[in-house]
């Protein structure tokens, strides 16, 4: 469940994600968030965007502070990634980019994502505080991963939506051939993260929410069950697993 914060902040009790692909900021990050009164180990690094989500694939956190400009996985792609339920914290987790020269489609696309702020680099601890305050204070946004699918990013690394990575389409390509590509249809509760969709799924308008392939998160199937009506899925049409004694 989403912590809510009022009226001010505990530093003492944040945990935070910091991404950066200079070591020089995640330091200058780290010191300010101790002198705040963050605990050491409550503060996590990663150099770039994928070991950011990997990161955040087994650890909760509380405020991602993020580089823009980072090779492979940037800084708006992974905030795409986490909008879109990639991870396993909350999809509508306070994210704040970190960035010397953000152009204007950097900025429009973090808009559209419900990016909490900028704070310009090198860092001054009083911005990085008045920042943090500001987003932990605000009202959160809807946690619905299907709204930001169409948000374009410059990175072209948000694969998990938009494009499966190759190794999986191949992977179910061969599956496909095997079991002559059926699938099964499971209602949502009997569905499983990380159960593989044997179909593109969409929406009561056909719109494509995700595409066949893509292994499904928790945070999907939440906002699947929890929102019935505004998507009409009660069914998934789930890769079959390979059987015992299959040839």
């Amino acid at each position: 469940m989403l912590r809510c914060y009022r009226m001010s902040v505990d530093f003492a009790r944040l945990k935070v994600l910091v991404v950066d692909d200079q070591i020089l900021i995640r330091t200058l990050m780290t010191q300010a968030l101790r002198n705040m009164g963050l605990r050491p180990e409550a503060i996590l690094q990663a150099a770039d965007g994928a070991a950011a989500i990997r990161t955040l694939d087994i650890r909760q956190v509380d405020l991602v502070l993020c580089d823009i400009q980072m090779d492979g996985l940037d800084g708006i792609g992974l905030l795409k990634e986490l909008r879109c339920g990639q991870t396993a914290n909350p999809s509508n987790l306070p994210f704040i980019f970190l960035s010397g020269h953000a152009d204007r489609s950097n900025v429009l696309a973090a808009a559209r994502l419900h990016a909490d702020g900028f704070i310009v680099k090198p860092p001054k601890p009083a911005d990085v505080e008045k920042a943090i305050e500001l987003a932990m204070t605000k009202p959160r946004p809807e946690a619905d991963p299907f709204r930001y699918f169409v948000v374009s990013t410059s990175s072209g690394q948000v694969q998990h939506l938009s494009q499966p990575h190759a190794s999986t389409l191949l992977e179910h390509a061969a599956l496909d051939e095997h079991h002559h590509a059926a699938g099964t249809l499971l209602p949502l509760e009997g569905v499983k993260p990380g159960m593989v969709l044997a179909r593109d799924l969409t929406n009561l308008s056909g719109h494509l929410l995700l595409p066949k392939g893509t292994r499904i998160t928790a945070t999907q199937l939440a906002a699947l069950r929890n929102f019935r009506d505004r998507y009409g899925v009660s069914h998934l049409s789930i890769v079959e697993p390979d059987q015992p004694g299959r040839d």
